[in-house]
């Protein structure tokens, strides 16, 4: 039977949303929760299980076509495990099992950057779009890349890890365990470093204010605030998380030759100076393609991993049903 809906679920470092999303990805109902880290990865899968829950009342399961999920995490694909977890205690952790017996419904995970990616391919600012980058900028860095019409996973899933993108070989410490990665520079706690070293100087103050005095209070979303309001501190932080990401890109450019670059990710969606300065660096030192690639801001918002996820699940529904 022909799903109408999918649960889409983008887990994240600092929040997971979900929805019940129909086949042209619009999301009739939707959940949000901060990601319970403390409790460990059973909580984070109760958390999940209590979501899909409360979305699927009142619907009989042979309307759902599946669940997809994305995860910050290295996923095997074709073997549906987490392999690896920068900001949550999922590596190792059987997610799509723990989720799918304590449900009706079959499961499917990926990597959060190819659903967020997805999102933006079918529903988007990639629609139509046959080969991009897609890049998300939040509490770590993810990606996707789509070639000739097709998410590019690699052997085993693993590709499209956009955020570790090697930018210095000497430059500073990278969560997944290397240095000098692009997550350095461009993610949720690059840029609270990068404020609260600010913050100590005179040019910081502006920034201090916005967190009630408080350095260690200071959140990402304060320093993008700052910066979009003309903050020459909070300017040149955000300014220099635009450059790293463009000197990433240009490599991806030279390598890939893609029509467009989509920035996407709270941080990159909410600070034009992001982009603005990303498409700039590419203009000034790629070359492939450099005179006619596009640098989009993502369309979907934080709806990206979810409307994904989903169209995750129902492309795995529809290939158990043989249909196309």
């Amino acid at each position: 039977m022909r799903g109408a809906y999918a649960i889409g679920v983008d887990v994240g470092g600092t929040r997971i949303a979900a929805g019940l999303v129909e086949r042209k990805g619009r999301i009739v109902r939707e959940s949000k929760v901060l990601t319970p880290k403390a409790a460990g990865p059973f909580g984070i899968v109760d958390a999940i299980v209590g979501m899909i829950d409360e979305l699927t009342g009142g619907i009989h399961p042979s309307e759902i076509a599946g669940v997809g999920m994305g995860l910050p995490a290295q996923v095997d694909f074709q073997r549906q495990s987490v392999e690896f977890s920068t900001n949550l205690p999922l590596g190792g952790v059987d997610v799509r099992g723990l989720v799918m017996s304590r449900l009706k419904y079959p499961v499917t995970i990926d990597n959060d950057g190819h659903t967020a990616a997805l999102g933006e391919s079918k529903f988007g600012a990639a629609k139509g779009i046959k080969d991009f980058v897609m890049v998300t900028l939040g509490t770590g860095v993810g990606g996707g890349v789509f070639i000739g019409g097709h998410l590019i996973r690699g052997s085993r899933g693993f590709g499209g890890e956009v955020g570790h993108v090697v930018i210095d070989v000497d430059g500073p410490p990278c969560p997944c365990g290397g240095k000098g990665h692009l997550e350095s520079y461009a993610a949720r706690p690059a840029i609270i470093r990068a404020a609260q070293l600010a913050a100590a100087s005179y040019s910081g103050a502006s920034i201090t204010r916005l967190a009630g005095g408080d350095e260690a209070a200071i959140t990402a979303e304060m320093v993008i605030e700052a910066a979009n309001a003309g903050d020459e501190a909070a300017v040149e932080i955000m300014a220099h998380v635009g450059d790293m990401l463009g000197e990433a890109m240009v490599g991806l450019v030279n390598v890939l030759n893609p029509q467009a670059i989509v920035v996407g990710g709270g941080i990159g969606e909410s600070c034009p100076l992001v982009s603005e300065r990303a498409a700039a660096r590419v203009a000034a030192e790629a070359l492939a393609g450099r005179r006619d690639i596009k640098v989009l801001v993502a369309e979907l918002g934080n709806d990206a991993g979810v409307a994904g996820a989903a169209a995750l699940a129902f492309e795995d529904h529809d290939s158990r049903e043989g249909m196309h």
